[in-house]
């Protein structure tokens, strides 16, 4: 079982050595630390045995909130920390007052798409070639869940 804590800019370095192991264009401290200053954001750390495992930043304003980003350490996954996760996210927005959740996924991301499913996510549209990977280009998926 995880422990997911609200951490604001202070963590912005464990929030970027995550997304960096995550992701193959990582953020950086200071941009972490730009997005979780941001007015409506909300940053999430999921801890497992006191283990930073995973983050959710997102941005939210009246009634609407989308992911800005959301990554599990691969020594993490498989081990239901991304529902956890996930889970505090969505009580956390509602208690905003936050009635919908957008995000954006690569088409090819299966594990993500599952998990976003898995909490009713439905697809609402499709951005083509909005993730760059060297010299590939993939399409995204915009996916909606009501909260």
């Amino acid at each position: 079982m995880s422990e997911v804590k609200v951490c604001d800019a202070s963590f912005a370095k464990t929030y970027a050595d995550i997304h960096c192991a995550c992701f193959a264009k990582g953020w950086n401290e200071s941009m972490m630390r730009q997005t979780l200053l941001l007015p409506g954001a909300l940053g999430l750390i999921a801890y497992q045995d006191g283990v930073p495992a995973a983050i959710g930043v997102y941005a939210y304003s009246t009634e609407q909130a989308d992911i800005v980003t959301f990554g599990v350490l691969p020594a993490f996954r498989g081990k239901h920390v991304s529902d956890e996760l996930m889970d505090t996210a969505f009580s956390s927005l509602a208690g905003q007052g936050i009635r919908e959740l957008f995000l954006e996924v690569a088409v090819d991301n299966s594990h993500a798409i599952a998990l976003y499913e898995r909490h009713g996510f439905k697809q609402v549209g499709r951005r083509p070639n909005y993730y760059v990977r060297g010299d590939v280009k993939t399409d995204a998926l915009v996916m909606r869940a009501e909260l």
